[in-house]
């Protein structure tokens, strides 16, 4: 059920969200504004209408859009199997590590990450992971990096195994305007 209303509700912020007639003048930018490896397969995917722009919309309180960012990489197009969102900080957009820790949803934390995959009849829970900023270029408003997460079933019970293991997770994108 909690897939569901999240489906519907990003569904329906996507079809709310950003405009695609924002453009970046890096030159550089990769077919897939995010990659990983999620329990080894794969993982190519850009924001719902396939750039490497920010959201300019959020369905979560917890993470306020005056104060956060997201990035949001979906394999598959507006509607993805799988997608990884990455809310940053817009006050610590910076070069440097970022200790990932488990959802609370008691204090938001400067950074963090959050995996859906509508395939599987498990939920999933951010358990622990990692940020790396590698690059934040003010001119363009491109912020580069490098993530990590695991991911369980349930966050009550510590003898469950970790359903997803995503590493060598890259992502480039368009921070602000």
């Amino acid at each position: 059920m909690k897939k569901i209303k999240i489906l519907l509700l990003l569904s329906f912020v996507f079809l709310l969200s950003c405009s695609t007639d924002n453009q970046n003048n890096d030159i550089n930018i990769p077919k897939y504004a995010m990659t990983a490896k999620i329990n080894g397969a794969n993982f190519e995917g850009n924001n719902p209408f396939g750039t490497n722009m920010y959201s300019s919309t959020n369905i979560w309180d917890y993470f306020p859009l005056q104060d956060f960012v997201l990035l949001q990489g979906e394999n598959g197009g507006m509607i993805g199997t799988q997608e990884i969102n990455i809310w940053l900080k817009k006050s610590d957009i910076a070069i440097g590590t970022y200790a990932i820790g488990k959802e609370t949803f008691n204090t938001p934390p400067t950074h963090f990450i959050d995996f859906i995959d509508l395939s599987s009849p498990e939920q999933q829970f951010t358990k622990n992971g990692s940020i790396t900023i590698t690059a934040v270029n003010t001119s363009t408003k491109i912020v580069t990096g490098t993530f990590t997460l695991n991911v369980v079933a349930d966050l009550s019970n510590p003898n469950l195994p970790i359903s997803f293991v995503i590493n060598n997770g890259t992502f480039k994108y368009q921070y602000a305007n």
